[in-house]
């Protein structure tokens, strides 16, 4: 609900949920999961980049990883 469309004050609550996927999956598989999920990202919706990052938790280290990933967006309002 605090999304409103302004780059930098979205981009704090972005921010968080990935420092809350790094403390959940340590900085090495977190860096490798992020990264994977923004190849080709075409820039639609900060949504479809959380869920092609929840996407690349599940490929890369499975259903543990891919649910704390998607934890960390649901708690910060970026999923639901």
């Amino acid at each position: 609900a605090d999304l409103n469309g302004e780059v930098h004050h979205d981009g704090q609550i972005w921010s968080r949920a990935l420092w809350d996927i790094r403390q959940a999956l340590g900085n090495v598989r977190a860096d490798t999961v992020i990264l994977q999920g923004s190849f080709d990202f075409p820039g639609t919706s900060m949504p479809d980049l959380a869920n092609r990052t929840v996407a690349a938790a599940q490929q890369l280290y499975g259903n543990a990883a891919a649910n704390a990933v998607r934890q960390a967006f649901v708690a910060r309002g970026i999923l639901t």
